[in-house]
């Protein structure tokens, strides 16, 4: 078996060359690519890039939204031996130029026209890049032969027909630099061999039994090794198909048009498609919205007594048969009724909602891990599901705590260094060849990995108190007022939280209680929204101890998006970029603290 990323693309090529690989819709209709056409089409660009000059061990970008050619250009370059520099859209000229240069990158690829002219202003700042290639969205869309602009129709097959000498590429060779800086920090590449990615790839296929029976939906960025190992690799290796979602507020639009067998998402996706889910039971009638809390009190019941071992009862049986066909089924088949797995990572997943979503039959496995490990490091067994861990480490992959209770990693997924970093590279792996996460965790007696925090996110009061701001954000965000939440306090006396709200959900609470408005700002501003906001904390801090309390908020109108910057690809809030944009309106809140109330509920 190969043990590169485009020698097992080859072979699943080879198995299933007229089964889809590829597909995404224009309008109400599919375009689909077999694997057959998939590999002439990275044959033909593989000619097309070594017209331009690239040669094994040069970097090539990829700044794109998903879509098929991503994974054209992608494999194309892999083939050559060259390392795929992945770009996010939304990411800044300056941050582009930066990658650029420091990867010394050599051919950039573009999605489209715009995304080529965004970064139009730094070019003459980036000496390395000699040639720039733009896909063409309609040619694939059309079914015509082009791949990019300058590429006629009739060239297609004259470039297919000529013969590539493709290197010899090693699993040790680098495949990728991956540039991240988490939520804070500046961009380094993470530089991931092609065996890093294919024994992350085969031990997620194994563990979750991926074949070419299945199929799934991307939406998250490709440029994110969560997707591009997870829902990219993973499937193609193994035959399946891949649907592209038109954008991701249409996720679910395409999940229930696709249908798929597994999904990848991340706790933000989840959260909303629950949010959405209650909303919509809450505007049936009193009659719906009871048997949906009583199908949910039963099927949770039924599901407490088999993890506990205990027998269920017959009259529970019964009723459970009845709930599932009344309401869980629904809810599967919204999802297109084939779901058999959804792989949650990027961040902690709600256990309340975890445990919906279970109870209604989803099977909903959690992972953890960072793109320093290719990325996965740990995720749910398929039989043994402990809600509230991230499961245990995969095959071949060591996991232990060390101090601070840290998460330590070893194992063939563990990249090999930042690029042109030695120091950080030396402070990220140690002389064992363990993998320093950052993450705080705990491992239980039968190996489950369970994450408690995070070592740059601990936020240390002036009073010197150690506090993780994730648990008081999860609690504060179940509110269905609350739609993102960040609390704050880094040498500060008190926690201060900045919330944006539900703005459906505020705009019934308005409509509920007749609050007049002229505008949404204008509503965000009211007294009555903050005493309702107000309120939602208050109940969240009766449950805290008080140096963990929030002290002070305030109402955000704008959501923390990809597009502004405030989260990361996989839908974390960037701490750092939020606090600094809104450093004023923090500073003001605790000038308010301190001159309007001393501290409640005793010393901090």
């Amino acid at each position: 078996m190969a043990d590169t990323i485009h020698g097992l693309f080859r072979e699943a090529a080879a198995n299933h060359r007229d089964k889809v690989a590829l597909r995404h819709r224009k309008g109400r209709r599919y375009i689909q690519m077999t694997y057959g056409e998939l590999e002439s089409w990275v044959d033909a660009v593989a000619a097309k890039l070594v017209s331009l000059g690239v040669r094994q061990g040069d970097t090539v970008g990829i700044l794109s939204h998903n879509r098929p050619q991503w994974v054209i250009a992608d494999l194309a370059t892999l083939s050559l031996g060259a390392g795929v520099v992945p770009l996010y859209p939304t990411l800044p000229p300056s941050y582009l130029q930066y990658i650029i240069n420091d990867s010394h990158m050599t051919v950039l690829v573009a999605g489209d026209a715009l995304l080529l002219t965004s970064i139009s202003t730094v070019m003459d700042e980036t000496p390395d890049l000699a040639q720039t290639l733009l896909l063409d969205n309609a040619a694939i869309e059309l079914g015509t032969s082009g791949f990019a602009s300058d590429l006629r129709s009739d060239l297609k097959d004259d470039l297919s027909r000529r013969t590539v000498a493709y290197p010899d590429v090693a699993g040790d060779d680098l495949a990728t630099l991956v540039y991240t800086s988490g939520t804070t920090g500046t961009p380094k590449g993470v530089m991931l061999t092609h065996a890093n990615i294919v024994s992350n790839a085969r031990a997620l296929t194994d563990r979750y039994g991926i074949c070419s029976d299945d199929s799934t939906v991307s939406y998250l960025p490709l440029s994110h090794m969560f997707e591009r190992t997870c829902g990219y690799y993973t499937f193609l290796f193994a035959g399946a198909t891949i649907t592209y979602a038109d954008q991701i507020t249409t996720v679910g639009k395409d999940v229930a048009a696709a249908r798929p067998t597994v999904l990848i998402a991340v706790p933000r996706v989840l959260e909303k498609a629950h949010a959405a889910a209650r909303w919509k039971i809450e505007g049936h009638s009193k009659r719906k919205q009871a048997l949906v809390r009583s199908a949910i009190r039963g099927l949770n019941e039924r599901a407490n007594r088999r993890y506990r071992g205990e027998r269920v009862s017959p009259l529970l049986a019964l009723k459970c048969a009845l709930y599932d066909r009344l309401v869980a089924k629904k809810f599967r088949d919204a999802a297109g009724g084939r779901l058999r797995i959804i792989v949650s990572g990027g961040a902690s997943l709600d256990k309340r909602i975890a445990k919906i979503l279970f109870v209604v039959g989803f099977n909903v496995f959690e992972g953890y891990g960072m793109t320093e490990a290719s990325p996965v490091i740990a995720c749910s067994p398929v039989d043994g599901i402990r809600i509230g861990t991230v499961g245990t480490p995969l095959e071949g992959v060591e996991v232990k705590i060390g101090e601070s209770d840290e998460i330590l990693v070893r194992g063939p997924n563990v990249m090999k260094g930042y690029l042109g970093r030695p120091e950080e590279t030396a402070e990220a792996l140690d002389s064992d060849g363990w993998l320093h996460s950052g993450d705080q965790g705990k491992l239980d007696a039968d190996g489950y990995l369970s994450i408690t925090g995070r070592l740059k996110d601990l936020i240390v009061t002036s009073y010197g108190k150690n506090i993780s701001p994730r648990p008081m954000e999860e609690k504060i965000a179940r509110s269905k007022y609350v739609a993102q939440v960040m609390v704050c306090g880094d040498n500060r006396k008190y926690l201060v939280a900045l919330v944006v709200p539900d703005s459906e959900a505020i705009k019934q609470y308005a409509s509920d209680n007749a609050i007049a408005f002229e505008d949404y700002a204008a509503l965000l501003g009211s007294e009555e929204i903050r005493e309702l906001i107000s309120g939602e904390i208050d109940r969240v801090n009766k449950t805290a101890p008080s140096y963990e309390q929030v002290r002070g908020f305030d109402i955000l109108p704008e959501e923390f998006t990809l597009e502004n910057g405030m989260l990361t690809p996989t839908l974390k809030p960037r701490r750092g970029r939020i606090s600094m944009i809104h450093e004023d309106l923090i500073e003001r809140l605790y000038t308010h603290i301190e001159t309007q109330r001393a501290p409640e509920g005793g010393t901090p």
